[in-house]
């Protein structure tokens, strides 16, 4: 396949949806403005909708893809005109999303990432295009792999001297391309067949959507948002509604609130089951692949080479049920088309304590994890976390009351749960050098614990911080930069003893 070729008609379904989704706050202002009581206001709606599917087939009509054993081609545009072309070698992580509508014709929408893609989009996408496609793509892409391990390096005359002086026969480029050939064919046979698999039940995504507390804050920024578009004469009708309820019975203002709760947790629960459902990891050779979704079956493979380290996240309530998730961190671009921005690539969606080293080291067995056992490096030194935290809110908190007493309270709850966060930071965070190339960070964010693995080759920087009176003390802060994404995280530990800060950097300098 080596000649230009349209996507499959499906796509333009795609190109629609995606526009619809851009423009969706549009769709709103004109149903909660009352434009629907109108004919204008359906009018609107029917040419937005047409606006929308003209873009969508001109985009159709102007993109193609081209397959050749070399390299995928994509060519877009109308008057500016563009052609990304994409070598094999230069293929990070192939992503696969396949829409339920999609399965009855075979096709499937692929997305290509490289090292030097963008964070937010991948650098090629197609669509849709026949499953046949993706599977070309993986031969001439496992091929140019093998082409690249059996190209010998080269051998210089001084090595071949220095083999002759030490008694062994000298290295000969031909031989050693013919002595690897075998094991080159294994590794090929190896890559089509999954080593381990790990699934997740739709128990587990049942507590992992009740556990989640991201819902409540989507929530907040959905009523947040949908103030400025409701109408002001609803919000008033609901709020004296609720001050009525609140007035006839406080039975009847307890029993809204927990229909609300049982609101946002079906809600939680068909969000994670849509995402998660049929979750499953496999492994085959030096790559794994994640598989999820119910409506949308999203695949995606990762090169175990593109892995820059482990996040074991456990958030409160979850450490009540004695349950954690597991994220990747990787490097090169993330495409996050028709994602949050915020998304994390979940390795381990939800899993229990008790088999979680177990499962990781069924996975990834090159790392041999082990439970980490924490130094904590900051207890004792509360008032430095809380010391800016109480200035703030004593005096907001004054300032407040002054005001309004319902804005001093809500000041003063914030505070608290900043305290809380700090406190927890302050008594948890820390870590553990587990070998001479590994080290754990522990961390806390306001409620979630997070433990980081990361290889020491792995890490781009190390600096370290203090002040004047801090360094009097022997106190001072700590990170070290590892790459994610195309950007940077930092691990980083504050107000510790410079006899951690030492131990740490002596293991970022250390030789190989």
């Amino acid at each position: 396949m080596s000649e230009k070729h349209r996507f499959h008609p499906l796509a333009v379904v795609i190109a629609l949806f995606e526009s619809i989704k851009a423009t969706f706050f549009l769709f709103l202002l004109i149903i909660v403005r009352g434009g629907l009581k109108h004919w204008y206001g359906w009018g609107a709606l029917a040419g937005l909708l047409l606006l929308l599917l003209v873009f969508s087939l001109i985009r159709y009509f102007s993109e193609y893809y081209e397959i050749s054993p070399e390299k995928v081609v994509i060519y877009k545009g109308v008057f500016r005109k563009s052609e990304t072309d994409i070598p094999y070698e230069r293929m990070q992580t192939i992503k696969q999303r396949q829409w339920f509508f999609f399965q009855p014709f075979q096709v499937t929408q692929v997305l290509i990432e490289t090292a030097g893609g963008s964070a937010d989009k991948a650098e090629a996408s197609m669509p849709a295009v026949p499953e046949t496609v993706l599977r070309q793509i993986e031969i001439y892409r496992k091929k140019e792999q093998m082409s690249t391990a059996a190209d010998p390096a080269p051998v210089s005359q001084s090595e071949r001297t220095d083999a002759a002086d030490q008694g062994q026969p000298a290295i000969q480029p031909e031989a050693a391309v013919a002595d690897r050939e075998p094991a080159e064919q294994v590794t090929a046979h190896e890559a089509d067949t999954p080593e381990y698999i790990y699934t997740v039940t739709n128990q587990q995504i049942f507590l992992f959507g009740l556990t989640d507390l991201s819902i409540l804050a989507a929530a907040f920024a959905v009523l947040a948002f949908a103030q400025e578009f409701i109408p002001e004469d609803w919000i008033d009708t609901a709020a004296d509604v609720s001050v009525n309820l609140v007035k006839a019975s406080w039975i009847i203002a307890l029993a809204l609130t927990a229909a609300l709760l049982l609101v946002v947790i079906l809600v939680s629960l068909v969000k994670n089951f849509l995402q998660y459902y049929n979750f499953k990891v496999s492994r085959a050779g030096n790559t794994l692949t994640i598989e999820s979704g119910l409506l949308e079956r999203r695949v995606q493979k990762i090169p175990l080479d593109k892995l820059q380290g482990i996040k074991i996240k456990q958030q409160l309530l979850r450490k009540l049920l004695g349950l954690s998730s597991v994220q990747l961190i990787l490097a090169g671009g993330q495409e996050k088309d028709g994602e949050s921005a915020s998304r994390e690539l979940y390795f381990l969606p939800i899993v229990t304590d008790r088999e979680l080293y177990a499962v990781l080291d069924f996975l990834l067995p090159e790392w041999d994890f082990d439970e980490p056992t924490i130094r904590f490096v900051s207890r004792g030194k509360l008032w430095y976390f809380w010391r800016w935290l109480l200035l703030a809110g004593v005096s907001g908190s004054v300032a407040g009351f002054l005001i309004h007493p319902a804005v001093g309270g809500i000041w003063t709850l914030v505070i608290l749960l900043l305290l809380l966060g700090s406190w927890l930071d302050c008594r948890f965070q820390g870590y553990q050098i587990q070998s001479t190339n590994r080290i754990c960070i522990q961390s806390f964010a306001f409620i979630t614990k997070t433990l980081t693995f990361v290889e020491r080759p792995k890490i781009q920087a190390f600096s370290e911080k203090s002040t004047l009176w801090l360094y009097k003390k022997q106190i001072g802060h700590v990170a070290m930069n590892v790459k994610e994404g195309t950007s940077n995280l930092s691990l980083s530990l504050r107000f510790i003893d410079y006899s951690a800060i030492d131990e740490m950097k002596r293991f970022f300098h250390k030789k190989q």
